[in-house]
């Protein structure tokens, strides 16, 4: 499994959802800082967890994804009718947290392409790293037949140059005809992370979702006013706080990967992406 560098050429030439207590009264163009700063005033007062505290059954390496598009200005608001069933994720006094993802594929996609055919049985591959703890883990994540979510990964933050280290991690990870990976797409976002209280669900809210090509600096998208919110369950659960509140504002799951949104986004003209064009819509909606 050879990892290659990210310098080969490719060619390429408001509807609003939140009603009731949960919906917002300002506008998609408030200033993000503003936004931020209410944010984090609206966290203030959850419980707090570190991730020592945080018991394995949580850590959900193994586990049932359901993901919903909101706005950005939907978040104080929501943070705050959640408060009391959630914990949030504290450290250093800080709980909004900065990721970088650099995803690996093959020259010809294959990993988007298998998504975009709607394949069981696929994967994603990533570098990620923890911005503020500084640590950075090469990930893989298998969805398999019956819609569960695996993740496997190691720690790299002090082998970033073993190269020998990753590949033989990710030939244990991947089928063997899956080589020459190489990075296709870096992306950044902040994201809030909670866990219910009775430590059975987490709950990721992202936001400020960027995305960048490595094959040209001038080729880089902005979805700063989306939030995605992730519920991740070990199983199907019918008591999660979160879910009926979304099944009561009548906001349905949807089916998003940032990983295939961010080279739609990236690559129009050089990949097909007619199994997101529902998804993307709804992006152009929010975010215009």
């Amino acid at each position: 499994m050879d990892i290659g560098n990210n310098h080969s050429a490719i060619k390429y030439k408001k509807e609003h959802y939140i009603n009731a207590q949960v919906h917002s009264n300002y506008s998609n163009n408030e200033d993000n800082n503003n936004l931020i700063a209410r944010i984090k005033k609206s966290i203030y007062l959850y419980e707090k967890f570190d991730l020592e505290s945080i018991n394995d059954s949580a850590k959900l390496m193994n586990r049932i994804d359901t993901k919903y598009l909101l706005t950005l200005s939907d978040l104080p608001k929501l943070l705050n009718v959640l408060r009391d069933h959630y914990k949030v994720l504290e450290i250093d006094n800080n709980s909004i947290f900065t990721y970088k993802n650099r995803y690996l594929d093959t020259e010809d996609f294959e990993f988007f392409r298998k998504h975009h055919n709607g394949k069981q049985n696929r994967y994603k591959v990533r570098y990620r790293h923890y911005v503020d703890s500084g640590t950075e883990f090469l990930e893989v994540k298998f969805k398999n037949n019956k819609r569960r979510t695996i993740k496997n990964r190691i720690e790299i933050s002090n082998k970033k140059h073993d190269l020998n280290i990753q590949e033989e991690f990710l030939t244990g990870q991947l089928p063997a005809e899956l080589e020459n990976l190489q990075v296709c797409q870096h992306s950044e976002y902040k994201r809030v992370s909670l866990v219910s209280v009775d430590g059975k669900e987490r709950l990721t809210l992202d936001f400020d979702l960027k995305y960048k090509s490595p094959f040209c600096d001038k080729n880089a998208v902005n979805l700063e006013n989306l939030c995605i919110a992730e519920l991740k369950q070990p199983g199907k659960s019918h008591f999660s706080v979160f879910e009926n509140l979304m099944r009561r504002l009548s906001i349905q799951p949807t089916s998003f990967s940032k990983y295939c949104i961010g080279c739609c986004s990236l690559y129009p003209d050089h990949l097909k992406q007619n199994r997101f064009k529902p998804v993307l819509n709804i992006i152009k909606k929010l975010t215009e």
